[in-house]
């Protein structure tokens, strides 16, 4: 079992590297942002890179996080069902849901994104129009990356789950770090 914990903090480290990442991106989006309000009110420099290069940001924001958002059980449930269950029956539903629903479906999401991302960077495409920002694939890479992030957190969720279900008293929580 420590072992199966061992493995869930690995896992767990690049979701939380990425979302401490996001946090300093947070950052730069509002400074991106303030500059183009302001560049656009006071001084007529407003320009579609800078509204692409926001929604890029924002964009990479929320895929990398969704793997963190895992882990500290900030996802959103249906807690009207799951709130009587017993506590071992809510984990064996946390470990099915990722084993059948969770974990391949990001697979595919990865498998996928892999081919999107593949085809953009070889047709060297870009923004519509010309006028925004060129590479689009830089941000559609994003997406296969969050996914492997999610199958990441979704694994050491996954571990941790095990752990409280085989021996209750090693932790209380599943997701307790």
């Amino acid at each position: 079992m420590n072992t199966l914990l061992r493995l869930s903090d690995f896992l767990a480290m690049p979701c939380r590297l990425a979302a401490k990442v996001c946090g300093w991106l947070l950052l730069v989006l509002a400074a991106v942002i303030l500059y183009d309000v302001i560049g656009r009110r006071f001084f007529s420099t407003g320009s579609f890179k800078l509204q692409e290069l926001e929604w890029h940001i924002h964009g990479t924001i929320a895929v990398l996080c969704f793997g963190w958002t895992y882990l500290a059980n900030a996802h959103v449930r249906i807690d009207i069902f799951s709130a009587n269950m017993r506590r071992n029956t809510r984990l064996w539903i946390e470990i099915v849901a990722i084993a059948a629903f969770l974990i391949p479906f990001m697979v595919l999401l990865t498998w996928f994104g892999y081919d999107f991302v593949l085809r953009s960077f070889l047709n060297g495409e870009g923004s519509p129009g010309g006028v925004g920002l060129t590479n689009r694939w830089i941000i559609k890479s994003m997406i296969p990356l969050g996914a492997v992030l999610t199958i990441s957190g979704g694994l050491a969720v996954l571990f941790r789950a095990i752990v409280a279900l085989c021996r209750p008293g090693m932790l209380h929580d599943p997701w307790e770090r």
